[in-house]
């Protein structure tokens, strides 16, 4: 029987609704065109830099294990998403009314945003692909949907759609916890702690030049008034880029998204527009619904390639996305602050110098990226990296032979988190501190915080103690039977 037959009803139709429900919070992002990196309205980047600022936050509290479970951040979702709405419909009165908008509404994207990326991880890469590529699709849909069923009332239409999200949102994390023990994949990593953290490096870094490119030019079509983000032109173009990443994803089937590939073709693209817009001065709406598509693509590659990562590490979608996605908010922001300070005046008076100067600064993280990633590749080939097995796979988990159930059965006895779970299987079959912290890209500190925290719920202060009430599982099990 293949891999496809073995998914349940219920997992299908959980995937189903999580394609929509995705797709309907990112098309009503574009389509709340008073908030976000397109927003033409006053203090909108203070609204994205608010978003970006939360996106690190989780992470770091991710990564110091302050934040494990999901369930906070979309209550919060919850609370900011109502106040944001509150907000929008009493008439603005100061500037301190609209500014304290605009943050609540970026911060509450971003945490509904994080809760999906956390449903999607739960999904082996072989799926979750495509569906963050069907949500794609239905993102694109809804501003032609929108523009000709609510041209009249777009608000409404707005509060309607979030609230769609928001439930179907509940409902795949209700049962997320089902769908992540169904979609386990035991295989080690293919890659090792040295690559990833690497190729980490290496995508943040692109990710802040090509955000604050983008952002520089958004932000100088917004004081010439160019205004493209809701037209039918763009939804146009997004969907047939959406449809056919859809497509390739389902033929291909693969089983991880290559982190080294989002921002090279990211960039290669967007040199392409702005070539365009050099040739073409009077195309901008055309480049600009281009640039707009394009910055969608690159997040929903971001979004691939990070949850890829996160199901194959088993890491919670918090801390990784968290980095990326939040260096590149706060690009966008700083990208568009520094197009409205009197220093770039002049680029902004000559869109034509603009372009070749943002053009020259792409070609030159380009090159600085690709001259990195030969170093490191050189590197690992004389240190064996790329060649070396990941530690998780060393033959070091069956010396002991703990059973799985025995585990299972200390989780349930003693109220064990996921987190402290996952930390007492390595550490009991062997594995230090230090060699768990590199696995799930931890701190060490936050690995020995868990420790301590399991230990005392099961009145245990060793691990050999911890072996003993293995054993002492085990042997309750086969009693049982």
């Amino acid at each position: 029987m293949n891999e496809q037959a073995t998914i349940s009803r219920k997992t299908i139709v959980l995937m189903a609704l999580s394609v929509v429900g995705f797709g309907f919070l990112q098309g009503a992002r574009l389509i709340d065109l008073g908030t976000g990196p397109y927003s033409p309205e006053p203090f909108a980047i203070a609204g994205i830099a608010a978003g970006g600022a939360t996106y690190l936050l989780l992470a770091l509290l991710s990564y110091f294990g302050r934040l494990e479970e999901t369930r906070p951040v979309f209550i919060a979702s919850l609370v900011t998403m109502a106040l944001r709405f509150a907000l929008s419909f009493v008439p603005a009165t100061s500037d301190a009314m609209i500014l304290v908008s605009q943050v609540i509404a970026g911060i509450g994207w971003v945490l509904i945003i994080l809760c999906w990326m956390q449903v999607f991880t739960s999904y082996r890469p072989v799926y979750s692909l495509p569906m963050i590529a069907g949500g794609y699709i239905v993102d694109m849909l809804l501003v032609p949907l929108t523009n000709t069923l609510f041209s009249g009332d777009r608000h409404i239409a707005l509060l309607v759609v979030v609230a769609l999200s928001l439930v179907a949102l509940g409902a795949c994390l209700k049962n997320n916890e089902t769908v992540a023990k169904s979609m386990i994949d035991d295989a080690a990593p293919k890659t090792s702690m040295a690559e990833l953290t690497a190729r980490t490096k290496r995508t943040i870094i692109g990710t802040l030049v090509f955000s604050a490119s983008c952002g520089f030019i958004v932000q100088m079509d917004i004081v010439r008034n160019i205004e493209y983000a809701q037209t039918d032109l763009t939804a146009v173009i997004g969907l047939g880029v959406a449809c056919i990443m859809c497509i390739a994803l389902v033929i291909a089937k693969p089983q991880k998204a290559n982190i080294d590939m989002a921002y090279p073709l990211a960039t290669a693209c967007l040199v392409g527009v702005l070539l365009y817009r050099s040739i073409a001065p009077s195309g901008d709406t055309l480049s600009g619904s281009l640039m707009v598509v394009l910055l969608i693509t690159f997040f929903a590659m971001l979004w691939m390639t990070f949850v890829s990562e996160a199901h194959e590490r088993k890491l919670p979608a918090f801390f990784l996305l968290g980095l990326a996605v939040g260096t590149a908010q706060l690009s966008i922001a700083a990208g568009r602050t520094l197009a409205l300070s009197p220093l770039s005046a002049p680029l902004v008076a000559q869109p034509q110098l603009t372009l070749t100067c943002v053009i020259a600064v792409l070609a030159i993280s380009l090159a600085i990226i690709f001259v990195s990633y030969l170093r490191f590749f050189t590197k690992s080939k004389e240190l064996r990296y790329a060649d070396a097995p990941d530690e998780m796979g060393d033959s070091i988990t069956t010396s002991v032979g703990i059973n799985d159930a025995s585990l299972e059965l200390l989780r349930e006895t003693y109220g064990l988190t996921e987190r402290e779970f996952q930390i007492i299987g390595e550490f009991s079959t062997g594995r230090s501190a230090r060699y768990i912290a590199d696995y799930y890209m931890l701190s060490e500190h936050t690995i020995k915080s868990h420790l301590r925290r399991a230990y005392a719920k099961m009145e245990i202060h060793s691990r050999q103690e911890l072996l003993n009430l293995l054993d002492h599982m085990e042997l309750s099990i086969h009693q049982r039977s």
